[in-house]
């Protein structure tokens, strides 16, 4: 994913996910507004889940571990002692 596009769809994301949290104390339970609002709460908190997870999975693949970097060190550049 882009860099770009995947800020856009966080901003976008967090904005619903922020507008339906200060939109949850004015609302009487078991109005329908009430079920919508928990509804878009929870559609955009799995939303902003998934994309997290998926970034850092990305950003994992991409960036070599310590581990992988010290398999591929030829040992050279150590002096020898």
């Amino acid at each position: 994913m882009a860099p770009a596009l995947g800020r856009l769809a966080f901003t976008m994301g967090l904005t619903l996910f922020l507008l339906a949290l200060i939109a949850l104390p004015f609302l009487s339970p078991g109005s329908p507004a009430f079920v919508a609002d928990v509804l878009a709460l929870l559609i955009s908190g799995a939303f902003l889940t998934l994309l997290v997870w998926s970034i850092r999975r990305e950003i994992a693949r991409r960036i070599p571990s310590q581990h992988d970097q010290e398999e591929h060190h030829d040992g050279s550049s150590h002096p020898s002692s």
